[in-house]
């Protein structure tokens, strides 16, 4: 009787630790080509999936409306946040540095506004944003659109209605608008020439908020190790061909790791 328990207890102990280390990460929904759920794909997607596989341990991915992802990992749901700032409370450990980078920009048709000066601008126009526009841009920009009646902030960006002429600004991510326009194939026929005005003040940068520390430490070993071994550029390379996406939304990382560092960081 003694034999078989200890037989058990042994297998069991050997079948947990055959079973590889796992982290879940919590997502944003809707900001393709980074984060693509329907395809278990995107860059940031890639990019996190390849990391955790060079230190041993299976990433998991949970999509998630933005402001759900800090509950998540109250909740522990999952055991990363992806949208984290160092002046948020505190529900975990914080990365060193920040990953990831949202430099958003005033996006018009040449033909109809080839030029915008300043935030204040947008009180003038058709402006469509994404979601939770308003509250991530500061006070300018929420003082030039709380007025505006012709402001709005759907829940999914609608990059083709400034190609058709149904708004005059969209508000966007560069890569997230070129990728949800370029899903509409009527469009080629199209003559647009499309500006992208800087007048939203800095990108917006996110850090990740680990469950634990060995979790944080994991995850900045696997983001060296591709940038060593070079996975990162054909990481990078493969989005671009695919979609024309650029490396901006990984200056952040770029900053710390690349052999040759974006101006500026």
């Amino acid at each position: 009787m003694f034999r078989a328990t200890a037989l058990a207890l042994l297998i069991s102990c050997s079948t947990q630790a055959a079973e590889p280390a796992r982290i879940k990460f919590g997502l944003q929904d809707d900001i393709a080509p980074f984060v693509m759920p329907d395809r278990q794909s995107g860059l940031l997607v890639d990019v996190l999936r390849e990391a955790m596989a060079t230190q041993a341990i299976t990433a998991e991915f949970f999509y998630l409306p933005m402001k759900r992802t800090d509950d998540a990992l109250r909740s522990g749901l999952v055991d990363v946040a992806t949208s984290g700032k160092p002046s948020m409370t505190p529900i975990g450990v914080i990365s060193r540095w920040p990953v990831t980078s949202f430099h958003n920009m005033a996006i018009t048709r040449r033909a109809d506004l080839p030029r915008l000066d300043s935030v204040a601008d947008l009180s003038r126009y058709r402006v469509t944003a994404f979601n939770g526009a308003s509250r991530m841009l500061g006070g300018g920009y929420r003082e030039a659109v709380q007025g505006n009646p012709r402001y709005s902030e759907p829940l999914t960006l609608p990059s083709p209605l400034l190609v058709l002429r149904q708004v005059d600004v969209v508000i966007s991510q560069r890569d997230i608008f070129n990728y949800y326009l370029s899903r509409q194939s009527y469009l080629r026929d199209g003559d647009f020439d499309l500006v992208y005005h800087d007048i939203l003040g800095k990108p917006n940068e996110y850090w990740f908020i680990f469950r634990t520390a060995e979790q944080r430490d994991s995850f900045e070993r696997g983001v060296a190790a591709l940038y060593k071994s070079g996975e990162i550029d054909r990481i990078f390379d493969r989005y671009n061909k695919s979609y024309g996406t650029s490396r901006e939304f990984f200056r952040p990382i770029d900053c710390q790791f690349a052999a040759v560092k974006p101006k500026p960081c």
